[in-house]
């Protein structure tokens, strides 16, 4: 669980606000993000709401009664500040009417939804706003040192929280975005904390998944970011990690027959088990109860056949033996690793003065380089401006002793080398690729003595060296196997032209019709038609009207 210091609210009146932007340009800059206050804010916020939405208590263990952790139980308490913003979402899922979808089937998304996403921004824009109207009061009333207001800097944060009405998609990116949102007015005050934090994990975060699927189904968003099959989900990851909360009664262990729950706890009977997934009533009782089985249930929604083949990911976890904690505790793991972790996911994530960069604007070859052809970075995570790609090493090390940080990689062809730049023997360049029959350059070394590029044998081998084909040789020697002179004793019948003869192949000597292909005069003419031959009989005989070939003896 993330301690009290790391979430401490900042005084909105002594804060100085920006816009935020995108810094997550090319691969090379999630390390960085990794290493950023963002990330460690992010990542703290996530296990305190994870923590706070458990039965089990994980400073002291006790369990509670896990029907107060429900998506309907009454016991849940919702602050003004929290159903400020679950009203909000209402708001905004209202405009939906404004907006159906066009008529017509349409394979990458209803192009409707980027007239509900102007309304959106026309009732979260100017003034008197739909933010001005349900935002904490904590959080709109400073000010703030600069001309930027608290307003301005998480309106982006909401933008982006429901797909990109460019690419017509959604997926854990914009989630994120989402999440993002809530926590800057975490960070701001508008929540209190040991109150809140239930009411934000569910009742909110359901409010706002129950906006988004509408979203998905209305308007056809395609996955953004999707993994196929292989992934988790195609839109969502938060309902995994707090649904799974709010179903472990035990710590995570090996198997869940060894870990001791409390027999005198009420409503374990009703706790479902990770393997219900694929129970359609289990799932259909549970969807409105618990984010997990809420999430299972929207894919049962959109998609169709067998679970296990169209999300083999949940049937493997449905399988864990350790229980909802054990579950719980791999969900945030992967989280990490497949959303925060991953460029295609954060790179559209924007950073200002709550969620800080602090590192360099991107890469500095950004702009030079494509980001499909950046090189992996070979330094570890938080490394500076020096590392990644632009980095190269002033000094070079002899083979065998080259460290990982002089190793530069590129993604050029071995030829496309500096025109300035000639390989030597004895150098650590690779030769240039040429035929073996390719007349051989000469360089001048660094003692000055001239010296060819291939590889010389040393005095006193007992091999010479390879001779170059086409010069020493006979150009006999580079004739093709078949071109043995014998095809001018059979001549080709007037009616076969040299296509005919390059589609119907050369002769092969090793066909079980090799007699036949070696037969001389008017007959063998006939009966083959072309002195080509093949395993086919068009190829054997020449006959492309399907006819049979003259009955043969002697074969």
């Amino acid at each position: 669980m993330a301690s009290d210091s790391d979430l401490q609210p900042i005084d909105p009146a002594k804060h100085i606000f920006a816009i935020p932007t995108k810094r997550i340009h090319v691969q090379e800059d999630v390390p960085h993000f990794i290493t950023s206050p963002a990330y460690k804010l992010i990542t703290n916020f996530i296990l305190h709401l994870n923590a706070s939405a458990s039965p089990l208590s994980p400073a002291t263990g006790e369990l509670r009664n896990p029907q107060n952790y429900t998506l309907t139980s009454p016991t849940i308490y919702v602050s003004p500040e929290v159903d400020g913003i679950i009203q909000l979402i209402h708001r905004l899922e209202s405009l939906v009417t404004q907006a159906p979808p066009d008529p017509g089937p349409r394979r990458f998304g209803n192009t409707a939804y980027r007239h509900w996403h102007a309304l959106v921004e026309d009732a979260l824009g100017g003034p008197n706003s739909l933010l001005d109207q349900h935002l904490p009061t904590s959080v709109l009333s400073p000010k703030g040192k600069g001309e930027v207001a608290a307003k301005q800097e998480l309106l982006p944060y909401l933008l982006d929280s429901f797909g990109s009405p460019q690419r017509l998609d959604y997926g854990t990116g914009h989630e994120l975005s989402f999440f993002a949102f809530l926590c800057g007015i975490w960070v701001l005050g508008g929540f209190q904390a040991g109150r809140d934090e239930l009411g934000l994990a569910l009742k909110c975060l359901d409010a706002y998944l129950h906006l988004v699927r509408r979203l998905v189904t209305t308007y056809t968003l395609e996955p953004a970011g999707s993994h196929g099959v292989w992934g988790l989900d195609d839109h969502s990851f938060l309902p995994y990690i707090f649904g799974s909360a709010e179903l472990t009664t035990h710590p995570p262990t090996d198997s869940a027959s060894s870990s001791t729950v409390p027999a005198n706890v009420e409503g374990l009977e009703d706790v479902p088990k990770p393997g219900d997934v694929v129970k359609s009533l289990v799932v259909e009782r549970e969807r409105l109860r618990n984010l997990y089985f809420g999430a299972i249930g929207f894919i049962y929604d959109v998609k169709k056949g067998p679970f296990w083949e169209h999300s083999p990911i949940l049937y493997d976890i449905s399988g864990v033996q350790g229980g909802w904690g054990k579950i719980n505790k791999g969900m945030i793991k992967m989280f990490n690793a497949e959303v925060l972790g991953k460029f295609p996911v954060v790179q559209h994530f924007r950073f200002g003065s709550i969620f800080g960069w602090d590192g360099p604007d991107g890469s500095a070859n950004a702009a030079a380089i494509p980001a499909g052809t950046q090189a992996p970075q070979t330094s570890g995570p938080g490394t500076g401006a020096g590392s990644g790609v632009g980095a190269r090493s002033s000094a070079s090390s002899g083979p065998g002793t080259r460290s990982p940080e002089n190793q530069t990689t590129s993604a050029a062809a071995p030829w496309a080398r500096n025109p300035t730049q000639s390989p030597t023997i004895g150098s650590n360049t690779d030769f240039t690729t040429r035929a073996p029959w390719g007349t051989p350059t000469s360089t001048v070394n660094q003692t000055g003595s001239t010296v060819g590029r291939f590889p010389v044998e040393p005095s006193g081998s007992r091999t010479a060296p390879r001779p170059l084909p086409g010069r020493e040789l006979g150009m006999e020697d580079a004739r093709a196997p078949w071109a043995t002179g014998e095809a001018d004793k059979h001549p080709p019948s007037p009616d076969i032209t040299q296509a005919t003869e390059a589609n119907l192949g050369p002769r092969r000597t090793n066909s079980p019709d090799s007699k036949l292909a070696t037969m001389e005069g008017e007959e063998g003419r006939l009966r083959r038609g072309s002195v080509g031959t093949g395993g086919v009989r068009v190829a054997e005989t020449g006959d492309l009207k399907k006819k049979s070939p003259p009955p043969h003896q002697g074969q």
